[in-house]
């Protein structure tokens, strides 16, 4: 009987670790990013519109390094001279709080995915982060002035 509740109390305790997925922590650096939808022919992207969804230095840009930092209930984004925080209970936060046009971060997992989602103004956007063979896997959702592009952009972790 010892036994059976020993069996039971660890693999409680070992499921919240198993549900939080893999470290996404360290420095990134851009391996390669999928050309904007219609890029330089100035035509939306997926979901029509074009404007500042497929403007590199918009909303969601891409940037050459990104610097994560994890613990098992916060996930912290440096891209370039921007930061951003998440808590992974999917409660949003606003910096500066209470500043209806501040920026909104809230996260969440699915499986071994993570789920970053941020609002700042009328642009939404929403990174899903994964690795593959040691490559961090960005799936980039953005929409801003009326048009929206979803794009894959690679980065190889710095040593």
């Amino acid at each position: 009987m010892k036994i059976l509740v020993m069996t039971a109390l660890m693999i409680s305790l070992a499921a919240p670790l198993r549900a939080q997925g893999p470290s996404f922590a360290g420095s990134w650096k851009l391996e390669k990013a999928e050309p904007l939808p219609n890029a330089g022919r100035g035509g939306g992207g997926r979901g029509g519109g074009g404007g500042a969804a497929n403007d590199e230095n918009a909303f969601g840009a891409v940037t050459q390094t990104v610097t994560i930092a994890q613990t098992g209930s916060q996930v912290s984004v440096q891209t370039g001279s921007k930061n951003a925080s998440y808590t992974l209970d999917g409660k949003p936060t606003v910096v500066p709080p209470g500043d209806v046009n501040g920026l909104k971060t809230w996260a969440h997992w699915e499986g071994s995915k993570l789920h970053l989602h941020y609002k700042q103004g009328m642009n939404w956007g929403r990174d899903i982060l994964s690795l593959d063979a040691g490559s961090l896997s960005v799936v980039r959702d953005i929409e801003s002035g009326g048009g929206s592009t979803t794009r894959t952009i690679v980065y190889a972790k710095q040593m």
